[in-house]
């Protein structure tokens, strides 16, 4: 678990992290923080914010040409920093850039038991454009049967050995926050078009209704596992 970094990199990010602190650090944040609080606590008057998902339309937003960093490790913390800063300076919503430089726990999770492949046709330029999944799924009353309880786990030393690392590189300008995120899925039959498919799943409905019923029970009960081993990190 030794991470390096070439110098010229290692320089690199700690101007892009002053420069996240900078805009952090504008009264602005302030005014939009407490707009998020006004709306959270149902404060009369409140001005729902609006915030940009600017994931999804990445191939514009953060295009190969604003990277400057070759290392793979350097690639990842300026990815972090410059989805940041390019937010404010382009976007400029209501998001609130934080003064944090913020990770999550490294996780492994075997959700279900089953491995589902996925395949993918890129277009000329070598962006992703379509995918299909192999449903593990051919027969729902037959196959439910293979899909196993979640089981999943944490690599603490794993996690703060790369938070030591971080806030070596970039501590002086942003502390590195561990933040624990939501893990599971929250969107249960996004599960089920990966196993089995829209059209499979709707002919289920009429074919096996119990099966059906038997899956979602499942996927519920899985998500909650999952949610309640890794919430408690």
């Amino acid at each position: 678990m030794a991470w390096t970094l070439p110098d010229n990199e290692r320089t690199y990010l700690r101007e892009l992290a002053a420069k996240q602190a900078e805009i952090a650090a504008l009264p602005l944040m302030d005014t939009r923080r407490q707009m998020w609080y006004d709306l959270n606590d149902s404060k009369a008057g409140a001005r729902p914010p609006v915030i940009i998902e600017t994931w999804t339309f990445d191939r514009d937003f953060m295009p190969e040409s604003v990277f400057r960093c070759e290392s793979e490790v350097g690639r990842g913390v300026e990815r972090q920093l410059l989805r940041n800063i390019r937010n404010h300076e382009l976007i400029d919503d209501d998001k609130v850039i934080r003064d944090t430089f913020d990770i999550g726990w490294f996780v492994d999770i075997d959700e279900m038991g089953v491995t589902i492949d996925r395949r993918v046709v890129k277009d000329a330029d070598g962006v992703e454009t379509g995918y299909e999944w192999d449903h593990p799924i051919k027969e729902l009353a037959r196959d439910l049967d293979m899909l196993k309880p979640a089981v999943c786990s944490v690599d603490r030393e794993k996690t703060m050995a790369w938070q030591v690392f971080l806030d070596d590189l970039l501590g002086d300008f942003l502390p590195v926050t561990i933040r624990t995120g939501l893990f599971g899925c929250s969107m249960l039959t996004d599960r089920v078009i990966e196993l089995m498919g829209m059209q499979a799943y709707f002919m289920a409905m009429l074919d096996a209704p119990e099966a059906v019923h038997r899956l979602m029970a499942y996927l519920r009960d899985n998500a909650l596992r999952v949610m309640n081993d890794l919430g408690r990190v």
